[in-house]
């Protein structure tokens, strides 16, 4: 009610749908969750379709920095996220 008659607000009826948050918020290429996050399974493809293309050491760099800010260490520490071995340091 305060959606309409204090804010004149209206929700538009096809495009409301409502999710528990358990099931986590879709946001950014990343699935949040209250404790973690997990990368988008398009996001994850999206990556290694570019990562094939051109794997510099930028991109590697870059997409390392994605990985790391939620839960994807298994995905750092997969062998296929580098291809070239030279390019790995450690």
């Amino acid at each position: 009610m305060r959606l309409r008659f204090q804010l004149k607000l209206e929700l538009h009826p096809d495009k409301l749908f409502i999710k528990t948050l358990s099931s986590g918020v879709d946001f950014l290429g990343w699935v949040h969750f209250f404790d973690h996050g997990v990368l988008r399974t398009s996001t994850k493809r999206r990556m290694f379709r570019k990562l094939e293309k051109d794997n510099s050491v930028s991109v590697l760099n870059s997409y390392l920095g994605l990985l790391w800010r939620g839960n994807a260490f298994g995905l750092i520490d997969d062998p296929n996220l580098f291809r070239d071995p030279s390019l790995h340091s450690g």
